[in-house]
């Protein structure tokens, strides 16, 4: 309930995606991965197109990882050697992110086992927090939002404490879709085209 836990929550729950991404597909580039509204997103520069079967393997991996109870590690680097570690790791969007960081600022990390990412927090102490999440969609997304740049791909997921509050949203959200206006108006035939 309270909307500060719900965030660092949902944010590490991106995290525990993302590390379950490169596992499976280490050569996926990272880009970003905020906790929203209703879960997080975090979006990926893949060499193939994301589908229903990938977003399920996503999640048994992620099952893994919750399992695993990895604990979360903050650390910081200075600009040089962050720049130099995201560049290791063949993490160009990181590697933007860092140098468009304003001189002075802190450049903090947060590691959970083999996967590192940067990150200014904060999260759960452990992987084990995250229970009763779901996938929800994957969506075409610009990098930083600008059409001139290249096209990523978006993975939005949903997480509760409890497996009943999320079995619950995701019907709320199913009903939320049978009883939209626009889906309703083509079926119905309200909507015609010329």
């Amino acid at each position: 309930e309270n909307p500060e836990y719900r965030k660092t929550f949902w944010h590490t729950s991106s995290h525990v995606m993302a590390q379950a991404v490169k596992r499976l597909w280490p050569e996926v580039q990272l880009a970003i991965g905020p906790a929203i509204d209703e879960g997080w997103y975090y979006d990926f520069d893949a060499p193939f197109s994301f589908t229903p079967d990938h977003l399920k393997q996503i999640e048994g991996e992620m099952k893994k990882i919750v399992k695993e109870r990895i604990k979360l590690e903050r650390s910081e680097m200075p600009r040089a050697e962050a720049i130099a570690f995201m560049e290791s790791r063949n993490e160009p969007y990181k590697v933007e992110l860092i140098n468009e960081l304003p001189e002075g600022e802190t450049i903090s990390f947060y590691k959970q086992g083999d996967f590192t990412d940067l990150c200014a927090g904060p999260h759960l102490p452990s992987t084990s927090g995250v229970k009763a999440f779901k996938l929800t969609s994957c969506t075409g997304a610009y990098w930083r939002g600008d059409s001139n740049r290249k096209m990523l791909q978006r993975i939005y997921g949903t997480a509760f404490t409890k497996k009943e509050d999320m079995e619950a949203f995701l019907a709320e959200q199913e009903e939320a879709r049978k009883r939209d206006h626009n889906k309703l108006g083509r079926e119905l035939e309200y909507f015609t085209t010329v």
